[in-house]
């Protein structure tokens, strides 16, 4: 899942189109959800357990060897 922030439906649409992404993409058009979080800079991946409760925190792009780095933490 992804979340896009403070952008309108059909730029975040036009952009999934041509890009071809097939995952949910929430629309924080507010920026609500960016704060709950305390994003503060883009991108920001976060790894989240089943309870709601940040994991870790990554801001700027990942690749494979990112994510498999901070799952070997978490699990």
């Amino acid at each position: 899942m992804s979340v896009d922030i403070r952008e309108e439906r059909g730029t975040v649409q036009a952009f999934a189109q041509k890009q071809s992404l097939t995952f949910l993409i929430l629309l924080d058009e507010k920026g609500a959800v960016a704060q709950r979080y305390r994003v503060l800079g883009i991108p920001t991946s976060l790894f989240i357990n089943r309870q709601g409760v940040v994991q870790a925190r990554h801001t700027g792009p990942m690749n494979d060897s990112l994510i498999k780095k901070y799952l070997g933490q978490i699990l």
